[in-house]
């Protein structure tokens, strides 16, 4: 009972505040009568002496209707609001459609959430919302829609969801409008994610951008499971508290995998038969939970390239020391059913992924918990945790008959997100379907506070992003002379399409 209660109210925390939430956005901010406590003032009214009536109830205000967009109703004679997006069959993904559509109730508390947060605004401003989602066999789809109606002067969708290198492709082509610039909407609210605003932005120009409505975007974070059966076993630090703490490094990750690794099936080789004290997925994560990037901006919003210095060759040192040694099983990419197998039959004591696959792992006979990416070091400021570019991004296509009416729609879909189905999301998805205890969800607050974008990336400079997995996966030590290889020609590549979108001013 005494850990129930805990839980619901670390959930009441995270619901509140799991996504960024800037003071400046939501501090201190005075109401309509101009104080900043309005019960206090209701109060007041029942004894004449500002003495609070014991049988009057409180009146609970949630924080986060202050910031409602308050737009006005609006008849908009049945326009209809379109989503373009992937639809859900193909990949083992969290679900592109669920956050945008429910057909109908069905007692599923996320889906019947989302429904009614649809209706409540068909019924506002009478439109009509629907969706198209397209096979995910083909990730451009809803782009090539997309990219085809501009070019014929047509319109397609109201907005459209799409992985981000994809829709920074599409934007590049001079199909998408500037939502930093687009009518009501208001990218400073805590409903709209910072950390994709500042990393995807060029010149205060935004293309593709992230709010609440996107809320499986989380699922597509970066971070690590461990087996607490075997932390036990080997009698390793509690990795709850090394984060905590401060002590979650890359040189505590190193020592600490060094003591895992069982030869089970005694044939005397390193295979997938064994127990390892790190199941690796992807080894480029390191970069970004060290505090680097491939680009960088200055205090102008633009993009320089920041990715052959010391830090970055420090990072890729200690990744390529983590990854190749005798305790750790390697794979390069994160979506392979055999790294997860492996740590499903506890075959290792930590293993990276995206958080999406905890839904692999409900049936595994012994508790894990979920933790962030290590620190660089105990300097580094904060844990960052890498967005996966499948996760669906936000992008306005061109040709809208009313944009004013578009901009009303997503605003108030991203803050009815925020306020109301966030909370149900956490709840439901995360404590019930994902976690096993209660510091797990400490953890994932640290998780999706610590969302970040890196410019190079998104933007399409795939030649440097490849220096730092392929020559760690081949056991290629030499990061500098990859680099100077490769830095002419991507460096030109990423210009070109900065180039062309300052163009568009």
């Amino acid at each position: 009972m005494k850990l129930t209660k805990k839980i619901i109210c670390l959930l009441l925390v995270i619901s509140i505040a799991v996504l960024p939430v800037f003071i400046g956005a939501c501090g201190d901010k005075p109401n309509e009568s101009g104080g900043n406590n309005d019960n206090n003032n209701q109060n007041q009214d029942q004894n004449g002496d500002g003495s609070e009536d014991s049988e009057s109830p409180v009146e609970q205000v949630d924080p986060r209707e202050q910031h409602n967009p308050n737009f006005d109703s609006v008849d908009m004679q049945g326009y209809e609001f379109k989503f373009g997006t992937r639809d859900n069959a193909t990949h083992n993904y969290p679900a592109h459609t669920r956050d945008l559509f429910a057909e109908a109730i069905d007692g599923d508390l996320i889906n019947d959430a989302v429904y009614k947060r649809n209706m409540a605004i068909e019924e506002k401003y009478n439109c009509k919302i629907i969706m198209d989602a397209l096979a995910e066999d083909d990730e451009t789809a809803a782009n090539k829609i997309v990219e085809k109606s501009v070019k014929a002067g047509d319109k397609s969708y109201d907005l459209l969801l799409s992985h981000l290198q994809h829709g920074i492709e599409t934007a590049v082509k001079g199909c998408l409008y500037d939502i930093a610039k687009f009518p009501n909407i208001d990218l400073s609210r805590p409903y709209w994610n910072q950390g994709a605003t500042n990393g995807l932005s060029v010149n205060h120009m935004l293309y593709l951008g992230l709010s609440d409505l996107s809320f499986s975007t989380n699922e597509n974070l970066y971070c690590m499971f461990f087996n607490k059966s075997l932390i036990q076993n080997f009698d390793i630090e509690n990795p709850y508290a090394l984060v905590k703490e401060n002590k979650w490094t890359f040189e505590k990750f190193n020592e600490i995998i060094r003591i895992g690794y069982v030869d089970i099936n005694g044939d005397g080789k390193k295979d997938e038969g064994d127990q390892y004290g790190y199941i690796s997925s992807s080894a480029m994560n390191f970069l970004w939970s060290g505090g680097s990037q491939i680009m960088k901006k200055d205090a102008d919003d633009m993009p320089y390239l920041d990715y052959n210095n010391q830090r970055t060759i420090d990072i890729f040192d200690k990744a390529y020391d983590i990854t190749n040694n005798d305790f750790t099983f390697k794979k390069i990419e994160w979506y392979l059913d055999g790294p997860i197998t492996m740590f499903s039959n506890s075959q290792g004591i930590f293993y990276s992924s995206q958080l999406c696959r905890v839904n692999d792992l409900r049936a595994t006979e012994f508790d894990f918990g979920i933790i962030p990416y290590p620190k660089f070091d105990a300097a580094q400021e904060r844990y960052y945790s890498y967005v996966d570019g499948h996760a669906s991004m936000m992008g306005i296509p061109l040709n809208l008959s009313n944009p004013e009416w578009t901009g009303m729609i997503i605003e108030e879909l991203s803050y009815l997100s925020y306020k109301d189905i966030l909370p149900t999301y956490y709840d439901v998805v995360l404590n019930v379907k994902m976690i096993r205890d209660e510091e797990s969800i400490e953890m994932l607050k640290i998780l999706f506070d610590s969302k970040t974008f890196d410019f190079g990336y998104a933007w399409g400079a795939w030649d440097f992003w490849y220096i730092f997995i392929e020559n760690i996966d081949k056991e290629k030590r030499d990061f500098v002379s990859a680099y100077e290889k490769k830095e002419s020609s991507a460096l030109k590549a990423i210009q070109k399409k900065i180039d062309t979108v300052l163009a568009f001013e």
